[in-house]
Parts: structure tokens; sequence; C-alpha cells
């Protein structure tokens, strides 16, 4: 496999390299090498979301929307009504 290069980046993967500009650089790699991923002059990093990283990403949004509403939870526990607690709070309860 072949990587075409420019500018430390992969752009495109090719079983057999073609003629390029003198920008572009050809780079033997392995099958996991992927377009966006970076090339250093001597190896290669995926810069690809890992599921790890989407799943930390999701369960940070899912606590801010529990805190949100717990929050919100709070402020008509005291007596605020819906809008003013939204107002406070951002949070928009969801429609029943």
């Amino acid at each position: 496999m072949k990587a075409l290069i420019k500018d430390n980046t992969v752009l495109q993967i090719e079983e057999v390299e073609f003629e390029v500009h003198s920008d572009f650089t050809w780079v033997d790699c392995d099958d996991t090498v992927q377009s966006g991923d970076s090339y250093n002059g001597v190896s290669f990093t995926s810069n690809q979301t890992t599921q790890e990283e989407i799943d930390a990403a999701i369960a940070a949004k899912e606590a801010k929307v529990a805190a949100r509403a717990s929050g919100n939870q709070k402020l008509l526990d005291l007596g605020l009504t819906q809008a003013e607690a939204t107002a406070l709070t951002g949070y928009v309860p969801p429609s029943e």
C-alpha cells in the first residue's frame, strides 16, 4: 500500500502510486493507515476518533444534561416556576 502525503498528513491510500505534484510524496504503508492520519517522516499516527473517546464524550454530555435537570428540579423544589428555573439553568424539560 502507498500513502499520499502532503504537509505531514495522509491524503489518500492507493495500491499503486501515480505521478503527483512535487508538493506530494508517496510513502509505503500498511493497511491500517487511513486518510487523515499524520506522518512524521518515520511513522504514521492515527487521528481517528476512538470508541473510548466517543463514549467519554457521550458520558460527559449525559452528565451535563443530568446536572441541569437536577439543578432545575432543585429550583422547582424551592418554589420557582418552570420558566424561572429554565431562565437560570437553560434546561428545558422534555415535553410529555
